[in-house]
């Protein structure tokens, strides 16, 4: 692949420890934080400046290489790119895209920043320090095949975003159950599907629920358990995101949706909030549920999870263990329940806010580092974190701009029932401070804002009246 008059060069172009790779960004992440990062750059940088782009994965797309093959976009395709670039493939608008379809679009992404800038990408590489100066900041680097490759450059920006790594198996004592993660066991290929065996599905996220739709919409005759803890629930799609005409009249635009919750929030009133915004707004297969995720479920998949499934056990899993010659899942607090030998033990626990990362500010205070990641997070969506930053970087206002950030993984560690409405809150001032630090255009040419789902006249009134009410 050639960009830019051949500039387009991967990890063998040099940059070697004795041959510093002279840049004027460094990005590090190529999932879609990166991406936009990227996309926003090539808006102030010119086609002389060279850019580097680091991933540990094997090309550009982040999660969506090497997470489970059935997973879809739980949104309309079109909100789901880097910076304003359209997406290739022609589908009706409320399509939700596969993983390829989702890897070939990031994967264009990057091909139209290429060609605006020299970009030198690093796949397969991981950062072994940076360092940062008054005037430039190093980054030291390990290739794929072992080099070690010095970055100098005025400007990093870690786009770790939630740093999602595939699941591995739960581990569990017993020889007489399968214990897979659908990252690594094709959980629609033929092994499966020729083993009629009970399927215990661990977990009640995003992950579950795509793995408890798929397996009952192609096997509706397999038992299919789940074990789903405090049970999770998600916006209702079909409200958030209405089809056809009714977009003009129904529904309410997300920024209706947050900014209601944020203004009810008192800083003390949080239980109030969450369950006023999950009776209104949110739909759910478990009717006690407990935990919010800000994915997205229609009515029909919520149905149709909530009909298939043989057992729900609102419990969290240990083990399975074997108890007079039979297999047995141990149970955190409920009795234990004796299980079918040969039964599938899924993991979908889950991706995000797993681990609790070392604390990164979203700028350093020498203002040449920007991270967008999970322990100074100033959006719920680091999509919208790379967008903004990367426009308050290269304007200058990084520093001056009086953003709030939360760490994210200490709030949903220790508060997780407040996550909600302090999110609300802190997206919703934090937005009021871009609308005065940022010109209109930047607004109007983030393709990742939900609100372009309403035709224009909608967009334009909610965006109107949230400018009007939520000045700092």
């Amino acid at each position: 692949m050639s960009h830019n008059d051949g500039e387009h060069t991967s990890s063998d172009g040099g940059g070697h420890e004795d041959e510093p790779l002279r840049v004027d960004l460094c990005i590090v992440g190529a999932g879609v934080a990166g991406l936009n990062a990227l996309a926003v750059a090539t808006n102030y940088l010119d086609s002389t400046k060279r850019v580097a782009l680091i991933d540990r994965r094997d090309g550009p797309g982040g999660m969506w290489r090497d997470t489970y093959p059935y997973v879809r976009l739980h949104q309309p395709y079109q909100l789901f790119t880097a910076g304003d670039i359209p997406w290739e493939l022609r589908r009706e608008p409320g399509y939700l895209a596969n993983r390829q379809e989702v890897v070939d679009h990031l994967t264009h992404c990057r091909d139209v920043s290429a060609d605006r800038v020299r970009l030198h990408e690093f796949y397969g590489a991981t950062v072994e320090y940076h360092s940062e100066s008054d005037d430039l900041v190093l980054v030291q680097l390990r290739d794929a095949h072992g080099a070690v490759h010095t970055i100098e450059t005025p400007r990093l920006i870690n786009a770790y975003g939630f740093n999602v790594t595939p699941n591995q198996p739960l581990p569990v004592s017993s020889s007489q159950v399968r214990s897979v993660s659908p990252d690594f066991v094709d959980l629609v290929g033929p092994e499966f599907t020729a083993d009629g065996a009970p399927v215990w599905i661990v977990g009640s996220g995003k992950t579950a629920l795509d793995t408890a739709y798929t397996i009952i919409a192609r096997y509706p005759d397999r038992e299919v358990n789940i074990v789903a803890g405090s049970g999770t629930f998600f916006n209702n799609r079909d409200q958030l995101f209405p089809n056809g005409f009714r977009r003009w009249w129904s529904g309410k635009p997300f920024t209706v949706v947050f900014t209601g919750a944020a203004d009810m929030f008192d800083g003390w009133n949080d239980q109030d909030v969450r369950h006023d915004f999950r009776d209104q707004y949110t739909i759910s297969p478990f009717p006690h549920a407990r935990r919010y995720m800000t994915g997205n479920l229609s009515v029909v998949e919520c149905d149709a999870v909530a009909a298939g499934l043989s057992t729900t056990v609102m419990e969290y899993f240990v083990d399975v263990d074997d108890r007079d010659g039979r297999p047995c899942m141990i149970l955190r607090d409920g009795p234990d329940l004796e299980i079918e030998p040969g039964s599938w033990v899924i993991n979908c626990t889950g991706y995000l806010l797993h681990d609790a990362p070392t604390y990164q500010p979203y700028v350093t205070p020498g203002g040449r580092v920007v991270t967008v990641g999970t322990t100074s997070t100033i959006f719920q969506f680091s999509t919208y974190g790379a967008y903004f930053l990367t426009h308050l970087a290269f304007l200058d206002r990084l520093e001056s701009a009086p953003l709030y950030a939360v760490d994210l993984n200490a709030l949903v560690q220790r508060a997780p029932d407040a996550s909600l409405a302090v999110v609300c809150a802190l997206s919703l001032y934090n937005f009021a401070v871009l609308a005065e630090q940022l010109p209109m255009s930047v607004f109007t040419s983030c393709g990742v804002d939900f609100n372009r789902w309403y035709p224009k006249p909608r967009q334009f009134t909610t965006s109107a009246r949230f400018l009007a009410s939520h000045r700092r």
